[in-house]
């Protein structure tokens, strides 16, 4: 059994009047490519959905496809909701909760643009929606660069104020920057996670290391075309 998870970030997100193309792809193109897997006969779940029917047994329909937008961006919800919504799939946020609210400060450092990260309350109402909102630590560390100690806390911390403000614990997690050494696994794992997703490419399948799911990765140039070859070609190459 296998089943796409596809990374995104930002939808439809402006620096200065103009497109950002930094980890952010157009509303029209986010559109496009979402209509494009409904027409080939994909049905749109949330990842933890993805885990429990790769490892865990769940019932998974014919062909499932993760859509997941790392961080919060309030993009997302103004700018891909409605997509969504009208193909009736849900989606996967995993939310760095220190940002909740606010900006993605960590990205100055980078020289990244800020945007607005969205509120519980806006959080809160997606849930209600069926979207499944997701660890991603508390302060978007680099769990690849700390020591098991400061990992281990921010992947607790992070999950817990989840379920302290929206009343559910998550199941899930994604690595922040994609960073992980050979021993965050394990506290992923003993944080009470299911599955935890990368930055690598590739399409998970029942096979995978559940700590270290691989996901599609989508980018502003890509257009429908590229879609079409992330999804479909590269995997098998």
């Amino acid at each position: 059994m296998k089943a796409p998870v596809l990374m995104y970030h930002k939808v439809g997100a402006e620096k200065n009047g103009r497109p950002d193309k930094f980890l952010n792809v157009s509303t029209v193109d986010f559109a496009r490519q979402m209509r494009f897997l409904k027409r080939l006969g994909y049905t749109g779940i949330t990842y933890e959905a993805v885990c429990m029917g790769l490892f865990q047994g769940s019932p998974l329909p014919k062909k499932p496809v993760c859509i997941t937008f790392d961080d919060g961006y309030v993009n997302v919800l103004e700018n891909a909701t409605a997509v969504l919504g009208d193909l009736g799939w849900p989606a996967t946020i995993f939310l760095p909760t220190e940002y909740v609210g606010r900006q993605n400060r960590w990205d100055i450092e980078f020289g990244n643009p800020q945007h607005n990260i969205m509120t519980w309350d806006q959080l809160r109402g997606l849930q209600d929606k069926g979207w499944e909102i997701a660890g991603h630590t508390h302060t978007h560390l680099n769990l690849g660069k700390s020591d098991d100690i400061v990992g281990s806390q921010e992947i607790v911390r992070g999950r817990q104020e989840i379920a302290d403000h929206l009343g559910k614990l998550p199941l899930t997690f994604c690595y922040p920057f994609g960073g992980y050494n050979e021993g965050t696994p394990a506290l992923v794992r003993e944080a009470g996670f299911i599955g935890a997703c990368t930055t690598k490419s590739g399409v998970s399948k029942d096979s995978t290391d559940p700590m270290q799911m691989p996901r599609v990765k989508v980018a502003y140039r890509d257009r429908l075309a590229g879609f079409i070859y992330r999804l479909m070609i590269r995997p098998l190459l």
